[in-house]
């Protein structure tokens, strides 16, 4: 959990030096915000998720679905960023984008339901 934390602060923080001293115009400059940022937001999504299920009446959850949602966050954040980097963002795409991947969760975290 300490190592999600000290991720996301770190990625924050490259962000925040690079669009401090860096040119806009620079195409690495703005792949290496959209990078960390996307970074940033999976790191904050998992910890959320991880910290959701403690509780007096709650499970615990699963590691392994709390990282898988939280690298599907990091993707959405940093295609949206993406898209709009290269102007192509519009409520269609951006809606697309997110269905993709609402549907894909959805696909995955589904139940079997028994025979009986």
């Amino acid at each position: 959990m300490r190592g999600l934390t000290v991720l996301a602060l770190g990625a924050l923080l490259i962000a925040g030096i690079v669009v401090l001293t860096q040119d806009p115009e620079r195409s690495w400059a703005v792949a290496v915000v959209i990078v960390t940022l996307g970074v940033a937001a999976g790191a904050l999504a998992t910890i959320v998720q991880l910290r959701i299920g403690r509780g007096p009446r709650r499970r615990t959850p699963l590691r392994g679905v709390a990282v898988r949602r939280g690298l599907e966050i990091a993707t959405i954040v940093a295609l949206l960023l993406w898209l709009r980097a290269i102007d192509g963002l519009s409520v269609l795409t951006g809606a697309f984008v997110i269905g993709a991947f609402f549907v894909a969760e959805a696909i995955l975290s589904a139940q079997p339901r028994s025979s009986r």
